[in-house]
């Protein structure tokens, strides 16, 4: 039995895959993020689940693709983890970013880009990741995520840059002042996530208000420029994307490639199906 999983920094879905049988899905009510997580979080996740622990024990082969997992350190401490979880597993883990560009691109060239809560793009050649422009995070970067745009729509609506009619419908959905915002984003846990909640308002929003929809769509150019268009051949290779960002918001995000004159390629939700499919071989 072989188990592959995708980690976000909002949700964890992973297939179980056994040999002549067709691949299951299953998601975890939380996801991970390797480079901020507290240690054990990981393990501690997985084995509060009904499903895992059942098949843990049968678990021949793990794939991890996750959030955050980059560089010699944080990857063995994953791995650790799982180890501890599936002792009976051979454990790889890797990049969520490797997961989106195969699932995007197989053995195709192409630049494969994650907007979910975070962002990260790579250049793909078909068989490795190439080069890597790095998203340094929701303060630094990830421009285009939902953590970026719901910090930046926040402080924008709050100083008064929206028209008032988003302010006051904004505060009549979710009874929220500058105080509660400050505690949520500067003293709780996962303040990325906390600011991406706010997509599904913002992509509504975006839909009648012309402001807001120029903010989308803007915020989707500034990633473009600050990360894709730093490849070579940005000009001449599809650009594809996955994660619940690119998928609702795919028309703003159609609409910001036109503009920069970049071709289009696939945009999906969720790379992990695409991913478990494209597995000639199960164990």
């Amino acid at each position: 039995m072989r188990l592959i999983f995708d980690s976000g920094s909002t949700c964890t879905a992973f297939a179980v895959m056994t040999e002549g049988g067709e691949p299951e899905f299953h998601r975890l009510p939380h996801g991970h993020n390797a480079a901020s997580a507290p240690a054990g979080t990981l393990s501690s996740m997985l084995s509060a689940s009904g499903v895992i622990a059942a098949i843990a024990p049968q678990v021949n082969d793990v794939d991890y693709y996750g959030a955050g997992c980059a560089g010699h350190t944080i990857c063995h401490r994953v791995k650790q983890e799982l180890v501890s979880v599936f002792p009976n597993a051979r454990v790889n883990v890797e990049s969520d970013m490797l997961c989106a560009a195969r699932a995007l691109f197989g053995n195709r060239q192409g630049i494969a880009c994650i907007l979910g809560t975070g962002a990260n793009s790579c250049l793909w050649d078909g068989d490795k990741v190439v080069d890597n422009v790095s998203p340094l995070g929701f303060i630094l970067g990830d421009e285009g995520s939902g953590a970026v745009l719901g910090r930046l729509f926040i402080g924008l609506l709050f100083k008064g840059q929206f028209p008032r009619d988003v302010y006051e419908r904004f505060n009549m959905k979710y009874h929220l002042g500058t105080a509660d915002i400050i505690e949520q984003v500067y003293r709780k846990e996962r303040p990325g996530a906390f600011l991406a909640s706010f997509a599904p308002f913002i992509l509504e929003e975006a839909s009648r208000t012309p402001e807001v929809s120029r903010f989308v769509t803007d915020e989707f150019r500034r990633f473009l420029r600050c990360n894709v268009m730093r490849y070579e051949r940005a000009n001449d290779l599809p650009i594809g994307f996955v994660g619940s960002i690119a998928w609702h918001f795919r028309a703003y995000l159609t609409n910001a490639l036109e503009i920069e004159g970049l071709e289009a390629g696939p945009i999906i939700q969720d790379p992990l199906p695409a991913l478990a499919h494209s597995l000639n071989k199960v164990v």
